[in-house]
């Protein structure tokens, strides 16, 4: 098609496209993960990039580490990502592009481990930069020493052919503006890599705010725009062609969004591919930390029993037994439900108790349940010594409830209501110990508990 009709299509499109009105919510995200992924897709393979499609929808789900591919490669990728996310967010006429959201954007796709290559990141290249098309022949580019005046005259026609054209007065389409910005952009090579990742970016950029969706350039037509951009560039080629290669490009997208609109699968084969490598990829940002590596059993408790849990217990004894001088019928127990381990005590040493606790632990080895787990540690202070009639009783816990990933861990807590509110200090996978600091303030709510509930009634009860 000749340019005049590749532009009436497009618009045609554009005034389908609108006739639909706002998109549902389903749609609209359908519509951007398909063009997100494809996107990072296929410039991350325009770029010699190694990843996959089911690695690069790995990448745009967070996951930072691919395993066996560069870690350059997938931190690129994520960082392309996120610039992608941010550029499908804008609606008409948002924005304009300026010398610092150029270098914005090359810091957040580019990584570097040379440090000398680190400080060229989101800064005009320092030494001069050159390829070889596809006839073997070197192209220069713009020197260093005079990228930022070209940028800046790049920018001064950009911006002031967007004025006009939001208050419509352009007389040039705005497809043959922005393909010739991707041009002139890529003539100058502002810096040392990632110019093609950044001159489509900006592309894309300049489309939304001009109302058109983002484009594509995929793997099939890669070699038809390097050889149109050659052309134009060293042998004087004809820019209606390329305006006509971004043309079809911006068909290409408006197929997709006009498909979704009317309820047709938009899906590619491979896309599949492309989606879990994405998800691979975003599941890496996780911290290591947060993944789930352990799950229930009773070989966990067993070994928590006799390390973590050993030091809570050791800590918690001699502090609860302390109040035990005021009260008669004192029974403290720890327990272990689903395990049917009860251990009872009152002024037995906490090894003592541990004891009793492991003896029962090991050799009850009936009815296990792996599951909803809550070990108890609850004290019972039965009456108060001094209370006489007004006497009262005082009892406060704390427990640990374990499931196949995680454990929780409450307190009970006194209340000026006197009533006691059980409250949730922290969840955490179970691989992660509890602290030495966490006992201390799990010890010292347990036991501020009890002595404020004994300060309460004795004080209500008029007995001090």
């Amino acid at each position: 098609m000749r340019l005049e009709e590749i532009l009436k299509r497009i618009e045609d499109n554009q005034n389908k496209i609108s006739s639909y009105g706002k998109f549902s919510d389903d749609v609209l995200k359908k519509i951007n993960y398909k063009l997100r992924l494809d996107w990072n897709y296929y410039s991350n393979r325009m770029e010699g990039g190694t990843l996959t499609r089911e690695e690069t929808r790995s990448v745009m789900v967070g996951n930072i580490d691919v395993k066996g591919k560069p870690f350059k490669d997938v931190t690129e990728m994520n960082g392309h990502d996120k610039i992608v996310l941010e550029v499908l967010k804008m609606s008409n006429g948002a924005d304009r592009i300026s010398e610092k959201r150029i270098k914005d954007i090359h810091k957040a796709i580019m990584h570097e481990e040379d440090p000398d290559k680190v400080k060229e990141i989101g800064n005009w290249k320092s030494y001069p930069n050159e390829i070889i098309n596809y006839r073997n022949e070197k192209i220069e580019f713009t020197s260093p020493g005079k990228v930022a005046e070209e940028i800046h005259s790049l920018l001064n026609r950009t911006n002031a052919y967007l004025d006009k054209f939001f208050k419509g007065e352009a007389e040039q389409h705005p497809i043959e503006m922005i393909s010739q910005f991707h041009n002139d952009y890529l003539l100058i090579h502002p810096f040392y890599d990632g110019n093609g990742r950044t001159a489509r970016i900006l592309t894309n950029i300049l489309l939304l705010a001009c109302g058109y969706p983002v484009i594509i350039i995929k793997e099939e037509v890669k070699k038809s725009y390097y050889q149109l951009l050659a052309d134009i560039q060293v042998y004087d080629g004809m820019p209606n062609l390329f305006y006509q290669f971004i043309g079809e490009r911006i068909i290409d997208s408006q197929k997709i969004i006009l498909d979704a609109l009317e309820g047709k699968p938009i899906d590619e084969p491979g896309d599949l591919d492309k989606k879990i490598a994405l998800l691979e990829k975003e599941l890496e940002s996780v911290d290591p930390n947060e993944e789930v590596k352990v799950q229930f059993s009773k070989e966990y408790l067993s070994e928590k029993l006799n390390t973590w849990m050993y030091d809570l217990i050791k800590k918690s004894i001699p502090e609860i037994q302390k109040f035990n001088k005021f009260f008669n019928g004192t029974r403290h127990h720890i327990s272990l439900n689903n395990f049917g381990v009860y251990v009872q005590f009152v002024n037995e040493t906490a090894d003592e108790v541990f004891e009793k606790l492991i003896t029962g632990f090991e050799n009850n080895t009936s009815n296990f349940r792996l599951h909803d787990v809550i070990f108890t540690f609850y004290t019972s202070y039965g009456t108060l010594i001094k209370g006489g009639l007004k006497t009262f009783g005082c009892n406060y816990s704390f427990e640990i409830k374990f499931d196949q990933i995680k454990y929780e861990v409450f307190v009970d807590e006194f209340t000026e209501g006197s009533q006691r509110v059980q409250t949730k200090l922290f969840e955490r996978l179970l691989h992660k110990p509890i602290t030495e600091g966490e006992m201390t303030d799990i010890v010292g709510k347990l036991t501020n508990a009890i002595y404020d509930h004994i300060d309460f009634y004795t004080k209500k009860n008029g007995l001090r």
